[in-house]
């Protein structure tokens, strides 16, 4: 197929503009000029109409199996207080049988009014009888009702696992809250969806990611389940999507690791190739690691969810073996705990994988250098700073804040940094994440941003969701950029990125993306499509299709 009539930013080395591209075998096999190309007999031709193009958008770091998973559960995202999700679960508990589990995600105290966090109370008398488990926006905390402590065995007497914390009242009794790991006892107990279920909201939530722009992410987190869904969707030719996984913590390593090394299914479509790690928690649960107390709790100073030691073994292990290694750090403190593993691993020579913190959010102003100097790539999701912005200082202090989403200080220093959102903690779509990079200002309102000085240009933050995504985990000689030989994965857009008023960059949508040379999704807006369907022909139908 030849793609003509466009204004293509290839985003190579140059950042060359082209007008046309030639697609053969799912790969680019020319970008240049109209004038400089002759397509073969019988080639389809499409004209763009002057449409602005991108590679692919990929999403750094985005969990697509929990967005699935979501979508099978109740969506708090949009509650504005704890008695609207009680009324939420009172209505789901009345569709159910006695004693069936209830499930959410997405609820956030901090857009409360008070602020506090919520208390399993509310959730016993919605839902009399039913265990209830309700995960914060960041994952990082689970809200539960009696029923669901009471089937786990927590109670007052029980004390906090390492590496999490079981908030309680004033009389010591748990309060329906747990941070961090303190959710594995619920998490191990709420009853996983049928394969059926999760494949049909795996289609769903790729079909949402094409028609945002996005044709792959790199997936912090995976369980074998997910794996084998991936797997059976691409048996059907039903995932036209990428992800590159990373494998959710021990427990998952140690069930794949004997499998040898990194392994692709289906053209690219799955590549499990990276182990991922936590180190510490989310701040919005108060749960990042710090150096010193939070500002608004000063006996606190988050949690370390796994010991630097394992961090260091388990990095090894995996390295070894040829897996990339993530590891996610929020505060500072946990910032530098994994810099100082990643050190001592390249310190010690041999293979020289991608290593990534995931997130690199609150950072000691020392700790900025070190990403470039070790060759560490930062991690970052733009939108995590615009949804922040209204009570981070209020966590860290107007000094800590200096360090906090810090993308300009980061590139300054030779770095680069792999683009996300964190979906679905954040929304999927890319163009959010790009307005957040280039203003760091919400999509809605007169916020004059926050701070201006650590912006993104808009060449920075589209290469972060392209081509310096691909150089993340090892794959810019095949992806990221529209150039010959690489993966025909594009979009072309309702308007230029590049030159539109800043504000309009988060309204940004695809009328066309394609996934390997072949159209996974169009609107009626798109070239080649009814309204637009005289654009699209063979080569060598009319007397100007070839020069």
């Amino acid at each position: 197929m030849l793609l003509t009539n466009g204004r293509i930013h290839t985003m190579d080395a140059d950042a060359s503009v082209v007008d046309t591209l030639v697609v053969r075998d799912g790969r680019v096999a020319f970008a240049g000029r109209r004038a400089d190309v002759n397509p073969a007999a019988g080639e389809a031709v499409l004209d763009l109409g002057g449409r602005p193009v991108l590679p692919g958008l990929v999403d750094g770091h985005g969990h697509l199996m929990l967005l699935a998973r979501a979508r099978l559960e109740l969506d708090l995202a949009s509650a504005g207080s704890e008695e609207e999700i009680a009324r939420m679960v009172a209505a789901a508990a009345a569709r159910l049988a006695p004693g069936e589990w209830i499930g959410g995600r997405g609820w956030d105290q901090t857009r409360w009014p008070g602020q506090r966090f919520p208390t399993r109370a509310s959730l016993d008398r919605a839902a009399s009888g039913h265990p209830v488990a309700l995960v914060r926006v960041d994952g990082h905390a689970t809200w539960a009702s009696g029923a669901a402590l009471e089937r786990v065995g927590i109670t007052r007497h029980s004390g906090d696992p390492a590496g999490g914390r079981i908030l309680r009242d004033e009389h010591g009794e748990p309060t329906g809250v747990l941070i961090d790991l303190a959710q594995d006892r619920i998490r191990a107990r709420v009853p996983p969806p049928s394969e059926a279920r999760f494949d049909a909201a795996v289609e769903a939530v790729i079909a949402e990611c094409l028609a945002k722009g996005l044709t792959g992410a790199h997936e912090p987190g995976l369980d074998l389940s997910a794996v084998a869904s991936y797997t059976r969707l691409i048996g059907r030719g039903r995932f036209p999507f990428r992800v590159f996984a990373a494998l959710s913590g021990r427990k998952a390593w140690g069930e794949y690791r004997e499998r040898g090394a990194p392994e692709s299914v289906g053209d690219d479509h799955l590549t499990v190739g990276a182990l991922k790690l936590w180190l510490d928690g989310a701040l919005g649960s108060r749960g990042a690691a710090l150096h010193a107390p939070y500002c608004d709790d000063p006996a606190n100073t988050g949690l370390v969810l796994v010991p630097p030691e394992e961090v260091d073994r388990l990095t090894r292990d995996a390295v070894s073996r040829g897996f990339h290694v993530w590891v996610h750090a929020i505060g500072d403190r946990a910032n530098a705990l994994v810099l100082d593993v990643f050190e001592r691993v390249l310190a010690a020579g041999g293979p020289r994988p991608r290593l990534r913190v995931e997130h690199a959010q609150i950072l000691a102003p020392a700790d900025i250098p070190r990403f470039a100097r070790l060759g560490v790539v930062p991690s970052m999701q733009p939108t995590h700073c615009t949804s922040d912005m209204r009570w981070a200082e209020e966590r860290l202090g107007a000094e800590r804040v200096a360090g906090a989403y810090a993308w300009r200080s980061m590139l300054d220093s030779g770095a680069y940094i792999a683009g996300g959102s964190d979906f679905p903690v954040e929304d999927a779509n890319p163009f959010h994440g790009l307005h957040a990079a280039v203003t760091r200002r919400p999509r809605a309102g007169a916020d004059p941003g926050w701070p201006l000085a650590q912006r993104m240009t808009r060449e920075e933050a589209v290469r972060a969701f392209t081509i310096w995504n691909a150089r993340s985990i090892g794959r810019d000689a095949d992806q990221g950029s529209l150039e010959p030989g690489k993966r025909a994965d594009l979009v072309a857009l309702s308007d230029d990125v590049f030159t539109c008023a800043e504000e309009r960059i988060a309204g940004l949508a695809p009328v066309l993306t394609m996934v390997g040379g072949a159209v996974v999704h169009a609107t009626d807006q798109a070239p080649g499509t009814s309204r637009s369907a005289s654009r699209i022909r063979s080569a060598g139908s009319t007397s100007d299709t070839s020069a």
